[in-house]
């Protein structure tokens, strides 16, 4: 997933576009695309900042950069999606597999930040 594809994204659950990404493991990528036609609207997800006080100057290292593995949770419900081989999983809770999810967690627990951990709905299973 691009970090510029970020913003578009919301909650499944409660609708909520403010949501907050960890990315585990990035790749360089190269990409064909204009620069000028790629800065963010309202936050620049790879500097976690409004979009408006990142330079554009810094979006071209931006569009090189892939989030292969990384987790998105969102600030008002809790509920948080993985991402996989470059991939949101943004599913609604009966469409999830809490093993899967527990794996997940239990696989990256230390590469995710603790103020993000103390938001995430974690799995019955590991509770």
């Amino acid at each position: 997933m691009r970090y510029y594809f970020f913003e578009l994204l919301a909650c499944p659950v409660c609708k909520n576009s403010t949501l907050l990404l960890r990315s585990i493991v990035e790749e360089r990528r190269e990409v064909r695309v204009e620069v000028e036609r790629v800065k963010c609207k309202r936050f620049c997800s790879l500097y976690g900042k409004p979009a408006q006080e990142v330079p554009l100057s810094e979006c071209s290292s931006c569009v090189h950069r892939e989030v292969v593995e990384g987790v998105i949770v969102c600030s008002n419900c809790g509920r948080w999606y993985p991402i996989l081989e470059g991939i949101p999983v943004m599913l609604v809770d009966k469409y999830r597999n809490p093993r899967e999810d527990e794996a997940f967690v239990r696989r990256n627990i230390e590469k995710i930040p603790q103020e993000l951990l103390k938001l995430m709905k974690i799995p019955r299973v590991l509770e």
